[in-house]
């Protein structure tokens, strides 16, 4: 029987709704790079230390953004992604996560009106604030610019009205007189509220790699420079007035809580990589798992020798499993125990990075090869150009660890690797929109085992963690 995603009955009463009154703000950008980011960790790490709970929140299926958010508010990120998720299940999030803060601040993804197509909004941050009733304030690059600073933001502003921008922040100004400029501009001529002009500094940029930022938990002194971005920010952008956009947002009634976060005992035990090299995971996957009856044992792939005690299934996200090869390599006993238990049955869900290290070896730049688990009959290779990138449209051919036949899955993917099989590999999925990994067919699976380039979001696919306990407990 199918997990009812909206609300479950308990005996004859419903779970209480969930109030969507949270003061929220979107904080998004003229373009990537813009400096979004920064300025809402700034945001995020300001606030929070004026006494406020700040619940982040991220536009789009990045992984890497919310790592930050989490160090720079205190609590747990979550996405926010309206191609892969219906609009009622975004409302839901926001509210669910929401609970006990007094403001969430929910960072943008490329520029406002950027979406997974040229015409189409789905996807977009604009379509997400709509569906939130969020204000929008815009981050503007006004570098090298002054007066044209207005006609450029004018164009966000009338493109699709229907958004509420509230104002912007000029950022990466050059001195007092070019804030002065581009912020009278604005004013005057954009008829644009201005929160803040922030001027150009390097303390603010974050180091990048080929798959975006550098994931925060590989960074040493990061609370240094959360405290600067907050320090800046307090300095250049009227916080207080941010604050009273805001607490304006629209309350939009309760919403129906999903059941998908109603807490189940444990009944299985899964291991789930959780390292330098893998920490690709939406939050809501992992606490939906819980949910389901599944007990989660954290698993350190470059250091811990064995799996769990007790662990009846294994979950491997994505990451950077090339940047940690030879950690990974080296760390043979618990290579040579994961191909075991896989053999045997055990159940396993890997995505991307899981996927690199269930295959025989990954092949670096540099030409360096190294050993993984070998449980999958295939290398993988690293380009030096993304091999994919966007959204994922694939039917599920055959029963999974996580689908049933028949079933789709919307997801995303981003990856240099590619797979270079030696013998045939058996594919779970037809690829409809996208690449996975030959172009038609992505999901590959061996015994219990599924390894997909398609990340998977639970609220656009809310029987999945069902079905994986159901796996699990099947094997048991």
């Amino acid at each position: 029987m199918k997990l009812q995603f909206w609300f479950a009955m308990l005996g004859t009463a419903k779970p209480p709704r969930l109030a969507m009154d949270v003061p929220r703000i979107v904080i998004s950008g003229t373009s990537s790079r813009a400096g979004k980011t920064v300025i809402s960790l700034g945001i995020m790490r300001a606030l929070r230390n004026l006494g406020y709970e700040v619940q982040p929140f991220k536009v789009g299926p990045d992984f890497i953004d919310p790592s930050y958010h989490h160090f720079a508010a205190g609590r747990k990120s979550r996405n926010l992604d309206s191609y892969m998720m219906p609009p009622e299940a975004i409302r839901e999030c926001v509210a669910r996560c929401s609970r006990g803060a007094d403001i969430a601040v929910i960072e943008g993804t490329m520029g406002l009106y950027d979406s997974h197509d040229a015409v189409d909004a789905k996807g977009s941050t604009a379509e997400v604030s709509r569906i939130i009733a969020s204000p929008v304030v815009l981050v503007a690059n006004v570098e090298r610019i002054s007066r044209t600073a207005a006609a450029f933001v004018l164009g966000y502003k009338l493109f699709e009205p229907e958004v509420m921008l509230a104002g912007v922040v000029l950022n990466r100004v050059g001195n007092p007189r070019h804030a002065y400029k581009a912020r009278t501009a604005v004013e005057r001529l954009a008829g644009m509220r201005v929160f803040g002009t922030v001027p150009r500094d390097e303390s603010m940029f974050i180091k990048e790699r080929h798959l975006g930022l550098v994931p925060a938990y590989e960074r040493e002194a990061l609370e240094v420079q959360l405290e600067r971005l907050a320090e800046i920010v307090s300095r250049h952008i009227d916080l207080e007035a941010l604050v009273e956009v805001a607490e304006a947002a629209p309350e939009l009634g309760d919403v129906e809580p999903s059941s998908l976060f109603a807490r189940r005992e444990p009944r299985v035990r899964i291991a789930v990589a959780m390292d330098r090299a893998f920490t690709f995971y939406y939050q809501d996957n992992l606490e939906a798992l819980e949910c389901a009856g599944a007990q989660l044992l954290p698993v350190d792939m470059t250091r811990d020798s064995r799996l769990p005690a007790g662990a009846e299934a294994l979950y491997i996200g994505g990451g950077f499993p090339e940047v940690m090869a030879e950690e990974l390599e080296r760390n043979r006993s618990l290579r040579e125990e994961v191909h075991t238990a896989l053999e045997e049955g055990m159940p396993c869900y890997a995505e991307c990075g899981g996927l690199m290290y269930l295959g025989r070896s990954i092949v670096t730049r540099d030409g360096g090869e190294y050993e993984m688990a070998g449980y999958l009959p295939f290398r993988t290779v690293m380009h030096r150009r993304f091999q994919a990138l966007g959204y994922v449209r694939c039917r599920a051919r055959v029963g999974t660890p996580i689908s049933q036949p028949g079933d789709e899955l919307v997801g995303h993917e981003f990856h240099y690797s590619e797979v270079v099989p030696e013998r045939r590999l058996s594919f779970a999925y037809s690829v409809e929109r996208g690449k996975g990994v030959d172009g038609r067919h992505d999901g590959i699976l061996q015994g219990n085992t599924l390894a997909s380039y398609l990340h998977v979001h639970v609220l656009s696919h809310p029987d999945m963690p069902a079905n994986f306990v159901h796996t699990i407990e099947k094997f048991k």
